[in-house]
This record gives structure tokens, sequence and C-alpha cells, in this order.
């Protein structure tokens, strides 16, 4: 079991993450923008298809309640139509999410390939020489063109994730105080 970091570890690894954010941005600016537009879509299609459920619930109820309204029927169907709308939006976010994601990956590992091209020849040839020296630059070659798409990528989710859940916590609130409380002690052992 690894020690716990201390808090000078982490406010390194915080500047870490914050020249990882700095070097995606910088290497692909538009691909950020369309990820994080994706992300506001997707945190909110969770809420808008609870929302869709509702009202199709709502209206098969009063389709059940007045069973003689032919209009009420029309109502259910076009909820439903909604309900089918919101989940093919689901599926084009994601899809896009992904091809953004890639996108954004392929141009930052292009940049960080250039980098580390440029870094690795600027050097005196007497660096090669030295093992510890080589086995640093092998390792940035492996992970550095990777790293941080996936620190983005993580931290897109995180978002995402987060404005579902606050989405979906401020109706629950407006519903029941108690079923927030319940949601946010459900997720609380995952978010840890």
């Amino acid at each position: 079991m690894s020690p716990e970091p201390t808090p000078r570890q982490r406010i390194q690894a915080a500047f870490r993450l914050g020249r990882a954010l700095r070097l995606v941005w910088q290497t692909a600016p538009r691909w950020t923008l369309v990820n994080v537009a994706l992300v506001v879509v997707q945190g909110g299609l969770p809420l808008a298809a609870l929302y869709v459920m509702k009202r199709i619930l709502d209206a098969v109820s009063a389709t059940v309640a007045a069973p003689g309204r032919p209009e009420l029927v029309d109502g259910v169907f076009l909820w439903i139509l909604i309900a089918g709308g919101v989940a093919l939006l689901t599926a084009l976010t994601r899809l896009l999410g992904e091809y953004a994601n890639e996108a954004q990956s392929l141009q930052v590992t292009d940049a960080v390939a250039e980098i580390l091209h440029a870094q690795s020849i600027a050097v005196d040839l007497a660096y090669y020489e030295d093992p510890s020296y080589y086995d640093t630059l092998h390792r940035a070659q492996g992970e550095a063109p990777y790293r941080p798409s996936r620190i983005v990528n993580s931290l897109i989710q995180i978002a995402q994730n987060g404005l579902a859940l606050a989405g979906i916590a401020g109706w629950l609130i407006s519903l029941n105080w108690l079923l927030a409380v319940a949601l946010f002690i459900g997720v609380l052992p995952g978010a840890v």
C-alpha cells in the first residue's frame, strides 16, 4: 500500500494538471471547445430524459383516468416520440464526444511528439550515454503523448457527471429535499 501523498505532493500534482490542461488547450483549442460544449449538452440530457419520462407517466395516468378522450392518447405518443428524440440526441452526442476526444488526442499526441523530438535533438550527445537520461527519455516518449489527453478526458467525464448529478439533484430538491439527500449519500462512495 502506497503512503498518503503529502500536501506538497498534492500541490505539485495540481501544477502538473494545470500544465497538461494548458498543453491541451494550446494544441487543440477548437476540439477542447467542442468537448466542453458536448459536456454541457451531455450533462443535461439525463435530466431531460427524466423529465420526459415523468411527462410520459403523467400522460399515461391522465389517459387511464379519462378513457374516452383520444387526444390524451395522442399526448402519450407525442411524449414517447420526444423520449426517442432525447435518446437519439444522447447517442449522437456520445458519438460526437468520442470523435472529438479522438481528434483532440491525435492533435495533442502529434504536438507532444514534436516537442519531444525537438528536445531530444537539442541535447548534447553525451546525454545519450547516461542511462538515467536515456531511461527518462524513453519513458517520456512512451507516456507523454497520451497522458495529457487522458487527464483532460477524465476531467471532462468528471465535469459531465457532475453536471448531470447537479441537475438531477436540483430537480429532486424541487420535488422533495430528502430524495436529493438520498442521492447524494448514494453517490458519495463512488465519488470518494
